[in-house]
């Protein structure tokens, strides 16, 4: 291999998209993802809209859209880690450059990779795990084999599925994760320093579940926020605007709406 110029770097194949949506239950992040999905099939009609669903609510979401449901949605329902790595897999090997990938949602991916590890370790899920801990009186260590239950976590959520879709330059990816109060500093457990430095560093007064690097895979990251029953839309990151404030703040849009209002505002 060559190395490239400037000329070369910008004349290429466009940059491909990462975005994640991030906003509070029932704020409207699986109907923005399927607005994106009707945007593409517009303005890309050969492009496909991979779907993985964790939470079960695409189905309801796509029959609220009615006759305007987008037809390039290409559907997998993840029930565990292993579905979802299996299905990463798969995807990347079917994929044509242009095509789309969604992630609903990437904090039950999270919960599914720590279960994963959870069950390798003790046989039973992290729940599962966490009751009988709390019945014995809390006998045991909390986190059990710590070395090899964050390496089998850590294993697949990064190694075998979200650094996969950061390192393929021809999939369009976008993510969504809910957000969780953040809770204050305890002598027995303090706030992870990598959910706590994205917190400060984007200005949020609450925190990005999921894995804790999660906010730094993605190239733009969207809050969607609800207030007396309008949604909202800040642009906390946008790594791929030419505009001269990136960070950007809109509303006024309907469910269908957003992805339509944020390309001609954002791109």
């Amino acid at each position: 291999m060559s190395p490239l110029s400037t000329q070369q770097i910008l004349s290429g194949p466009a940059l491909r998209e990462f975005i994640m949506l991030a906003g509070k239950d029932s704020v409207g992040k699986t109907c923005a993802v399927l607005s994106l999905a009707w945007y593409i099939e517009q303005t890309q009609p050969s492009a496909k809209f991979y779907l993985m669903d964790t939470e079960n609510k695409v189905k309801a979401a796509l029959r609220s859209f009615g006759p305007d449901a987008p037809n390039n949605i290409v559907y997998y329902k993840c029930d565990n880690m292993n579905h979802v790595t299996q299905y990463a897999d798969e995807i990347l090997t079917r994929h044509k450059p242009g095509d789309w990938v969604a992630v609903e949602s990437m904090s039950r991916v999270w919960e599914r990779a720590q279960d994963l590890g959870y069950q390798a370790v003790t046989g039973m899920g992290k729940a599962d795990y966490m009751e009988k801990r709390r019945a014995a009186g809390k006998a045991g260590p909390v986190t059990p084999r710590p070395d090899d239950l964050w390496s089998i976590v850590k294993g697949a959520h990064d190694g075998a599925f979200l650094d996969l879709l950061s390192q393929s330059d021809d999939i369009n990816v976008v993510l969504t994760t809910t957000l969780a109060k953040v809770k204050p500093d305890s002598g027995f457990m303090k706030e992870n320093a990598d959910r706590k430095a994205a917190r400060v560093e984007l200005g949020m007064d609450a925190g990005i579940e999921g894995a804790p690097r999660l906010p730094y895979y993605v190239e733009t990251l969207c809050l969607l926020k609800l207030k007396d029953g309008h949604v909202s839309c800040q642009v906390l990151r946008d790594n791929l605007s030419a505009l001269e404030d990136s960070r950007t703040e809109f509303d006024g849009f309907g469910r269908k709406e957003w992805a339509s209002t944020f390309w001609s505002l954002c791109r």
